[in-house]
């Protein structure tokens, strides 16, 4: 591990039952009188683990002894609590943790039964300093009136224990249409919304959820790039379903080591030409347990595999907690703490303009574009933001400029705010750009649909 590549994380997409210590399997399995294919917790560790290869159903046997141990209100209360503590002795502040309710009745249990014993378990790690939200889950390969009955479940606990609904389960042969009515109901109580979709089958489901779901984030997501053209380790351009993603801003919850056990070696996830391609991709572990992880580990395979640096790693976090199922001043609160804690500035910004502007105001020896007269201030942002306001503001626009600066000349001036229809910090500069602070230029070049992604030259003179 990496410590360089550590700070405060927030996790989107992790699930209670793909948590679960391998020696707490092992006490509830006792104290039920159910068999465990052994009795030590690191040959169970072992046991547990999902390995590239493996059969589907063979892989995901091994929930089934996991949730078999989760029938009572005093397991499912300690496992809940154990895996809040678990994730806040990893760095996490604030972790979404999903599971499917009524996989949790056959003991006698009502659904109400098992989200109170949830809640309460997160309550009894609350001195921990994680903060928590409740998703409940339905499964693609259960029938739909089975999702309805689940979504009608967290809509009655709205208020005081749920905050989203998630649609998981196997993707291949079932559509996330199928249970658009159980996604609908939990929208119109208020909850947040997102699917399983793009992890075990094409881009196709990416649009199916789309088209008849809406959902606000996509969990997995990376066969997106399945739409998107590649060269050279770079998406050049996207088709409909990868555009209509980026263009909705829709956050990605990437989970590298998941995706690896079902067959997608780390090095070669998209995570990075997705990234740089301006998705809202954001990381978290999934199942701990079951694929033998944590969200550090998640940060320092990005860092070490995909060259993710400290300031990039911050912003997957902040995306992360601008993306939460929860009221606005949590996400404000957990953004500043991200900020504080991984105390990253990015140490070369970019400023676009129209290269008739910059050549018209650098010939005075510093750039005063006419806006700042009326803003009093000079747009930066960092990389993984540039797509953003190119995009919003700049579309189809053949003469922009995007200019590297050197933030250490400039730091002083630099005031992070929260940026208009983003949610994201941008940097202003209140004062003129002297001409030593810009260390290159690059011709930003729209596509055919007057879209905007970040040219490799610029790519490489900020990250230099």
């Amino acid at each position: 591990m990496i410590d360089n590549w550590r700070g405060p994380m927030v996790v989107l997409h992790d699930h209670l039952d793909g948590g679960v210590r391998p020696s707490t399997i092992l006490d509830l399995a006792r104290s039920a009188g159910i068999a465990t294919p052994c009795d030590d917790p690191g040959a169970l560790a072992r046991w547990l683990t999902i390995e590239p290869g493996m059969e589907f159903r063979e892989a995901f046997s091994r929930f089934d002894l996991v949730i078999s141990v989760m029938q009572t209100r005093e397991s499912l209360r300690r496992v809940a609590r154990e895996a809040a503590e678990d994730l806040a002795a990893d760095g996490v502040i604030h972790a979404e943790i999903r599971f499917a309710p009524l996989a949790h009745t056959i003991g006698g249990l009502s659904g109400s039964d098992v989200l109170s014993a949830v809640s309460d378990g997160f309550d009894d790690a609350r001195g921990s300093g994680l903060s928590t939200g409740l998703i409940a889950c339905a499964l693609r390969e259960r029938p739909p009136g089975e999702s309805v009955e689940t979504a009608r479940l967290a809509a009655t606990h709205s208020t005081e224990m749920v905050v989203g609904f998630d649609l998981a389960g196997g993707e291949v042969g079932h559509l996330a249409s199928e249970h658009a009515a159980a996604l609908a109901i939990a929208a119109e109580a208020g909850l947040g919304i997102t699917v399983h979709a793009g992890e075990m089958d094409g881009a196709h489901q990416v649009a199916d959820a789309l088209d008849t779901c809406r959902p606000a984030r996509i969990g997995h997501g990376w066969r997106l790039i399945d739409d998107c053209r590649v060269d050279k380790g770079r998406i050049v351009s996207l088709g409909p379903i990868a555009t209509a993603v980026r263009d909705a801003a829709i956050p990605l919850e990437i989970c590298l080591t998941s995706n690896a056990c079902l067959g997608l070696p780390v090095r070669d996830h998209p995570l990075r030409m997705l990234f740089d391609a301006g998705f809202r991709v954001t990381l978290s572990p999934d199942d701990r347990s079951i694929t033998t992880t944590t969200s550090s580990r998640e940060h320092n395979l990005a860092a070490t595999l995909h060259g993710f640096s400290r300031p990039e790693l911050s912003a997957l976090n902040e995306r992360a907690a601008l993306s939460i199922f929860g009221p606005d001043e949590l996400k404000r609160d957990l953004s500043s703490r991200v900020t504080t804690g991984w105390d990253s500035t990015p140490l070369r910004l970019v400023h676009m303009a129209r290269r008739s502007v910059w050549e018209t105001s650098r010939s005075a020896g510093a750039y005063l574009p006419t806006e700042f007269s009326r803003d009093g201030f000079i747009h930066l942002s960092a990389l993984h933001q540039v797509l953003s306001p190119a995009n919003a503001i700049y579309r189809g626009s053949s003469d922009l400029v995007a200019l590297v600066i050197d933030a250490r000349m400039v730091h002083e001036a630099i005031v992070w705010e929260d940026g208009t229809g983003t949610l994201e910090r941008f940097p202003h500069l209140y004062s003129a750009l002297p001409m030593e602070a810009v260390l290159a230029e690059v011709d930003m070049v729209p596509s055919a649909d007057g879209t905007f992604l970040l040219p490799a030259e610029l790519v490489r003179a900020v990250r230099r």
